[in-house]
C-alpha cells in the first residue's frame, strides 16, 4: 500500500490540474487577506475560512473526479486483481490526497499568520478536517457513474460547504444551532477559536470525529458492494 501511496503522489505532481488545485487556495488566501488587512471593518472572511477552502478544494475536487477517471480507465479494476484489498486501494489514494491537503492548508496558515507554538492545536483540526473532506471526495468518486457527473457534484459540494461558512455569520445568533451540524462550520469555528487564542471547542471537535467515523463506515459499505 505504501508503494501505491508513493505512486499516487508522483502521478498527482505530474498533473498540472492537480497542482493548480493544491496551490490555488494558497494564492487566493494571500491575495484576499492582503486586501482585507488594508480595508476597514472587513471581517466576514476569516483565515480559518481560507484554511477550510484549501480542505474542500483539495479534498473534494482532487479526490472525486480523479477517482472516477481511474474507474473509467479500469485502473481500479486492475488494482483489485492484485493482493491489495479495496480498503487498501482507497486508503492509499486518500492518504496521497490528504498529504496535498495538509500542504495546502499549512501554507495558507503560515502565509497569513505568524509562526508560533499556539498553532499546534490548529494542526489537529486541519488533519481531521482534511480526512473528512477527502472521504467526501472518495464517496463522490465511488458513487458517481461518469466524470461529468462527478465533477458537477464535487463542484456543488465544494462551493456549498465553503459559502455556507461565510453566510451563516450574517444570520441571527440563535440559528447557529441549526448550522452547527454542518462539517465545514465545525471546522471554521474550531480553527477560529484556536487562532484567536482560545481553546479547542469540545462539541465541534466531537461532531467532526462523528462525521469522520460516519463517512468511514459509508466508504467501507460502498466497498462491500463494489
Amino acid at each position: 500500500m505504501f508503494k501505491l501511496v508513493k505512486h499516487e503522489i508522483r502521478d498527482s505532481l505530474k498533473n498540472p490540474a492537480s497542482l493548480i488545485l493544491i496551490f490555488l487556495p494558497i494564492l487566493m488566501s494571500k491575495m484576499i487577506m492582503v486586501v482585507m488587512n488594508q480595508a476597514e471593518d472587513v471581517n466576514f472572511l476569516l483565515l480559518s475560512t481560507w484554511v477550510l477552502f484549501a480542505q474542500v478544494m483539495v479534498g473534494i475536487m482532487l479526490t472525486g473526479p480523479n477517482l472516477i477517471e481511474e474507474r473509467e480507465n479500469r485502473t481500479m479494476d486492475a488494482l483489485l486483481l492484485t493482493p491489495l484489498r479495496f480498503t487498501d486501494i482507497v486508503a492509499a489514494k486518500g492518504i496521497a490526497i490528504l498529504v496535498f491537503s495538509l500542504i495546502s492548508q499549512i501554507f495558507v496558515l503560515l502565509l497569513n499568520h505568524k509562526l508560533s507554538w499556539d498553532l499546534l492545536p490548529s494542526l489537529l483540526i486541519m488533519f481531521i478536517g482534511g480526512i473528512l473532506f477527502v472521504e467526501i471526495g472518495l464517496i463522490v468518486g465511488l458513487k458517481m457513474n461518469s466524470s461529468k457527473n462527478g465533477t458537477a457534484v464535487s463542484s456543488v459540494l465544494m462551493v456549498t460547504l465553503f459559502l455556507v461558512t461565510t453566510l451563516y455569520q450574517a444570520t441571527p445568533e440563535w440559528s447557529y444551532k441549526l448550522f452547527v451540524f454542518i462539517p465545514s462550520i465545525e471546522v471554521v469555528e474550531s480553527l477560529n477559536s484556536v487562532l484567536t487564542g482560545g481553546n479547542l471547542l469540545v462539541a465541534e471537535g466531537v461532531m467532526l470525529l462523528v462525521w469522520v467515523a460516519g463517512l468511514t463506515l459509508w466508504v467501507k459499505k460502498i466497498g462491500k458492494d463494489f
